[in-house]
């Protein structure tokens, strides 16, 4: 049986897709597909409440079903808990190269302000001849205040596109959780 992921956690169409394909792929490298886990279980409840089943009812007859595989609410609540982890992880990841981009785009480029001043100073000591020069370098500083912001929407943008698909997973697996806790 084929999970379609996307189709599981995602009602949303205005969410980035670029984020819900890295969310949802590392969930997919993750999954055990020889083991009934919460992946099969969200599964089988989906199919069950587009089956006009009330969610209770849903999520019992799932755990029934499930339960003589060998599910136990335990094993259940534990491959919910992976899947966090997972999106955890990958949330992490996305921070520490959101933090690379920042330090490449923005540091960077705020270091280059620094050296580029220090060339001016140098210049101006110079002989007539090197004014042009100068100038370059003075016009690149006053255009990188907007390199810089515009780098900075970006990244934000970025961010925000990633974090709104994340809470859109979590809470999904965590209202499962919940569910899961209230219900078996």
């Amino acid at each position: 049986m084929t999970i379609d992921l996307q189709e599981l956690f995602i009602d949303e169409m205005d969410l980035d897709k670029k984020s819900i394909m890295a969310l949802l792929k590392a969930i997919k490298n993750n999954h055990d597909a020889r083991n009934f886990d919460y992946l099969k279980f969200k599964q089988s409840v989906s199919a069950l409440l587009k089956m006009n089943m009330d969610e209770i009812t849903s999520y019992k007859s799932a755990y029934a079903t499930a339960s003589t595989m060998g599910l136990t609410k335990e094993s259940l609540l534990k491959s919910a808990s992976q899947y966090r982890q997972i999106l955890d992880n990958e949330r992490d990841s996305f921070a520490d190269a959101l933090k690379n981009q920042i330090d490449q785009r923005i540091e960077g480029r705020k270091a280059e302000v620094d050296q580029l001043e220090q060339k001016i100073k140098d210049h101006k000591r110079k002989i007539k001849e090197l004014e042009r020069e100068i100038a370059i370098f003075q016009n690149r500083i006053d255009t990188v205040d907007q390199d810089v912001e515009l780098a900075q929407g970006k990244i934000d943008e970025a961010r925000d596109k990633f974090l709104k698909v994340y809470n859109v997973l979590n809470s999904a697996i965590n209202e499962d959780i919940n569910s899961i806790n209230n219900f078996l």
